[in-house]
């Protein structure tokens, strides 16, 4: 099995920021760990049984030793932007950072081989215009200096700021808020090989020019010699092919020959033969934008440290590109893909690296890097295993029903596979119902059946889910596992989009989701998530998943989440540690009007204080609970424990704990401020004088408590801080713990926006002491900042409502 070890959480020593997301940044003193012992595990939190099992063993930089100053620079809270950083995008979420001469990161072999090839994660800065630079990097074994090690940031640093949210086609650093911070570079080590035992580091020397260097993790093997040519079998060196040995780096090789046409004539010869196709050992290059076509072959190299395939795209790119192969029926194995695409769009030279269909297919040890997608693959019978893909631009692999002008995407197995830094879905099970012509007409397909999705590892995907289940029947996702999500579900079941087809049944079993969910878009998602919303498309049916045997730990916020979906069994899954709540129904921006699920067996542990181990937000959702063990929910209290005082200013943020129906009733969940409170069902970052949060997406039939410690009895003037574009007839009322209406309806005025506020006053009568008043929310359309409770010698009117708006806060 992978190893991949590191500290869980790791205690602050300085606190830095990055991105607004919370940082910790250590010393070298502070975070020696344990070296791997064995390739038999994960992290410490995940089972040993899952995940793919392969040749080489992950050493995380945070689990090696820095020294000289190096700082290890970990995610230590969930991030409260929608943007990315370093540390959320790294395996771990943490990484060590060097940026001084003589700093480095160290290892010891603990493998009992010799490691003779590496394949180092690491992020050195983009240059000052963007488009990049290369640097070297040092490596050392026992304290010697043995090579210098090529790294660049040609094909990462791409910047969302100024309107490109959520796109990697950006290289401008003036725009700001940046992603894609990782890349992956191998090489075989130079001289004898590492022995078992022996230290290596990977160190910042004054001959290594980047000003700093992010390490965050190294693959280490020793893999098997190359394989020889096949009896029989058609080389593509036979046809004209050429190899090339000057090392890629992030670019192709000028001087390079392109190898396009010789290659597709040996394909043609293969084809009309019935022989092996034969890469041999080499880089060759296939230029411009035309691809490579092959039919009922076998496509075979000397191994995925040997032959590789780099596609070399004109960039920029105007002209919409085909996969680097397009195959049916093949089966292809032992050779690697790359290519010089610098974003997952036609400018920037993307384009799959391999679109496959047809019957009895098999793609097995390719690895697969810097293209759009790894495989996007479709028909009957197909298997994708044993294979990596790292730094790929979007999905990693992509069984679907539309693959090639195919309609049918059934029996399909994908199994043993190692994904990490993909920009869309690590591994998806994509069933689309329709797709529409550009004359107006839909292309129908047949739902997907049977796909089984086993025994991977996915870890960091910077831009998508690790595994996501996206419509069709009889689907089993097993022993996956999922790590390192940075902005999305980890383990998703749903559907995808309008056109995408139902889920009708699916199961979800013994899989370990580690770190994951995600801020996209200020949502909040969960790591494990059942439901229609997973995409943002809340369309559609999903029906009879059976979620058993899972362990979720760590998640940066709820573990496990529903949205609306039916027939659900979540059975005998463990959540540990998560972020936010163990379980929801309704997780913010994830409506669940109406669903049912069986929820028993499941265990929570280790719940942060304010969160709970199971809320339902969806009065039309039916939970059937039974036989759980978690502790019990909290009592309805005030929150922060002590009861506000009147007089004085109550926060619309601080509503009671207790949960849905006990503290506060919602209909859907909207509020995007859950670093503030787990829940934050409502709430929202203000613009108000003072900062903080206010209560949002208000609508009819929604209510907040809000305990408070009345000092003196008698009539208060109450100022409501609100905001609302249009004016709003009987918007509100407070009410006591019996229910009696204290104010009568609350008519709000036009403020002019959601954020511009103005303060609006009524008056209340009450009586001393602790007491719980209710804001009841009688028609939508406006936010609430705070509450102002001041005391008044006046007797209130028959119709006590008044509108007092300072000028310094009219509109």
């Amino acid at each position: 099995m992978l190893t991949i070890l590191r500290p869980r959480r790791l205690a602050v020593a300085v606190v830095a920021t990055v991105g607004a997301m919370c940082v910790s940044v250590l010393p070298a003193a502070a975070t020696r760990q344990s070296p791997p012992t064995r390739a038999a595990a994960h992290p410490a939190t995940a089972s040993t049984t899952t995940g793919a099992t392969t040749p080489f063993e992950v050493y995380e930089a945070e689990a090696g030793t820095p020294t000289a100053g190096a700082v290890v620079r970990s995610l230590t809270s969930a991030p409260t932007t929608q943007y990315s950083s370093a540390a959320l995008e790294a395996s771990g979420h943490s990484y060590v950072h060097l940026d001084g001469t003589g700093q480095s990161v160290q290892w010891t072999n603990t493998t009992g081989r010799p490691i003779s090839f590496l394949n180092v994660r690491a992020g050195i800065p983009d240059s000052a215009s963007g488009g990049g630079t290369t640097a070297t990097l040092n490596l050392y074994v026992d304290g010697v200096f043995r090579q210098a090690l090529n790294l660049n940031s040609l094909q990462s640093w791409v910047y969302e700021g100024n309107g490109n949210y959520n796109t990697s086609d950006n290289q401008n650093p003036a725009d700001g808020d940046p992603r894609v911070f990782w890349d992956e570079s191998h090489t075989f080590v130079t001289g004898d090989p590492i022995p078992a035992g022996a230290t290596f580091s990977l160190r910042k020397d004054s001959a290594n020019s980047a000003s700093s260097y992010d390490i965050d993790s190294v693959d280490v093997e020793n893999p098997p010699a190359p394989k020889a040519q096949p009896a029989g079998s058609i080389s593509i060196t036979s046809c004209g092919a050429v190899a090339d040995s000057t090392p890629t780096n992030g670019g192709a090789d000028s001087q390079s020959v392109d190898s396009r046409a010789a290659i597709q004539n040996c394909i043609d010869q293969a084809e009309q033969q019935g022989r092996i196709l034969w890469i041999p050992q080499g880089t060759f290059y296939v230029k411009g934008t035309a691809g490579l076509t092959a039919q009922g072959i076998t496509i075979a190299g000397a191994g995925l440290w040997y032959s590789t395939v780099y596609r070399d795209v004109p960039v920029p790119n105007s002209t919409p590109l085909a996969a680097l192969f397009d195959l049916t029926s093949c089966t292809v194995r032992d050779f690697h893909i790359d290519a010089n695409a610098v974003s997952r769009s036609t400018i920037g030279g993307d384009g799959g690296a391999m679109d496959t269909t047809g019957t009895d297919w098999l793609a097995e040890s390719i690895w697969t890097q810097h293209t759009m997608s790894g495989f996007w693959a479709s028909g009957t019978g197909g298997t994708v295993r044993n294979s990596r893909l790292t730094s790929v631009w979007a999905d990693g692999i992509n069984v679907n029903n539309v693959s090639l002008g195919a309609d049918t995407g059934n029996d399909l197995t994908v199994t043993n596979n190692f994904v990490r830094g993909t920009g869309d879905d690590a591994i998806a099970i994509n069933s689309v119902n329709y797709n529409t012509n550009d004359d107006g007409s839909k292309t129908y397909y047949n739902p997907m059946t049977n796909v089984t999705v086993s025994d991977n590892t996915s870890i960091a995907p910077w831009g998508g889910k690790g595994v996501g289940i996206y419509g069709g029947s009889g689907h089993v996702v097993k022993d996956n596992y999922v790590g390192d999500t940075a902005r999305y579900i980890g383990l998703g079941a749903g559907r995808f989009g309008v056109n995408g087809s139902d889920l009708l049944s699916a199961t979800v079993t013994g899989n370990t989701v580690v770190r994951s969910g995600g801020n996209a878009y200020s949502q909040g998602q969960p790591a494990l998530h059942i439901g229609n919303g997973g995409d943002g498309q809340n369309v559609g049916t999903v029906d009879k998943v059976t979620v058993t045997g899972n362990t979720v730990t760590d998640s940066l916020y709820d573990g496990i989440g529903f949205s609306t979906s039916t027939n659900t069994l979540l059975q005998d899954n463990t959540v540990n540690s998560p972020g936010r709540n163990g379980i929801s129904i309704s997780p913010p921006f994830y409506p669940a009007p109406t669903g049912s699920a069986t929820i028993t067996g499941n265990t929570v542990t280790g719940l942060d204080p304010g969160t709970s181990a199971f809320v339902d937000n969806s009065t039309g959702f039916t939970a059937t609970l039974s036989d759980n063990h978690w502790p019990p929910p909290a009592p309805e209290g005030p929150y922060g424990g002590t009861p506000a005082a009147v007089p004085g200013t109550v926060q619309a943020e601080d509503y009671d704990t207790g949960g849905q129906g006990v503290a506060y009733n919602v209909t859907s969940v909207n509020g995007n401020a859950n670093s503030y409170r787990a829940d934050g069902v409502d709430l929202d970052n203000t613009a108000d004088t003072g900062g903080g949060y206010d209560l949002g997406w208000t609508g009819a039939g929604q209510w907040f408590r809000y305990t408070v410690d009345v000092a003196t009895a008698g009539t208060y003037t109450l100022g409501l801080r609100v905001a609302a574009p249009s004016a709003v007839a009987g918007a509100l009322h407070l009410s006591d713990g019996s229910g009696t209406n204290l104010t009568g309806a609350v008519d709000l005025p036009a403020t002019g926006d959601w954020q511009t506020w103005s303060t609006v006053t009524t008056r209340v009568t009450l009586p001393a002491g602790r007491q719980v008043l209710t804001l009841d929310q009688d028609t939508g359309g406006w936010n609430l900042n705070h509450l102002a409770f001041a005391a008044s010698s006046d007797t209130p009117a028959a119709d006590a409502t008044t509108f007092s708006i300072p000028k310094s806060s009219a509109t």
